[in-house]
């Protein structure tokens, strides 16, 4: 698996030339993940060095859009992202459908109307999409469940990050509605 980042562009224009720069690298890419938080794209175990400063200024950068081929080869963009209607989930909109993943219209309304997003070629509807009407707690209750669901089928994604988003998230006095299976270390728990 080839993982290509742009390494941590901050222009959106950026992010565009160096997709269509290295557009060759990869075959038909068949799944796209948008995100606004680089906390949602950590849960989802995807972080890098940015070393654009000199390998001694290294920081964790994580990406906004990662756009997955047939090979299981990434291609992660900084600078174009989800959650808004700026010019960073245009560049998104604009890869999305020029990549095949829906109509200019459809693609533009998904992409502004959600937090995280995740595309299928082979499916009709997202894979996953948290409304960009999600704030605060009930959006620390989705990332917590996204955490421990891809903690359960994936043990690699045990970041700083995400443990101690759990670890707020589970010290609030509220109840634990709607949480994963075993977080109230119910009997049948895994």
């Amino acid at each position: 698996m080839m993982i290509l980042t742009d390494g941590g562009q901050d222009a959106t224009t950026a992010s565009l030339r160096f997709w269509r720069d290295n557009r060759h690298h990869f075959g038909t890419f068949i799944e796209a993940r948008a995100y606004l938080s680089e906390d949602d794209v950590i849960v989802d175990g995807r972080r890098f060095a940015n070393t654009g400063s000199g390998p001694q200024h290294a920081w964790p950068q994580s990406p906004k859009l990662v756009l997955i081929d047939d090979a299981g080869n990434e291609l992660w963009l900084t600078a174009c992202c989800a959650g808004y209607g700026g010019g960073g989930p245009g560049g998104t909109a604009e890869i999305l459908t020029e990549e095949g993943f829906g109509t200019e219209e459809s693609i533009a309304r998904l992409v502004t109307d959600h937090l995280v997003l995740v595309l299928r070629k082979d499916h009709d509807e997202p894979v996953e999409a948290v409304p960009s009407a999600v704030r605060g707690t009930d959006r620390d209750r989705r990332n917590l469940d996204r955490w421990l669901t891809r903690l359960w089928h994936e043990p690699r994604i045990h970041t700083d990050k995400a443990l101690r988003t759990a670890s707020r998230w589970l010290r609030r006095s509220d109840p634990l509605d709607g949480s994963p299976r075993g977080v109230h270390g119910a009997a049948d728990a895994a």
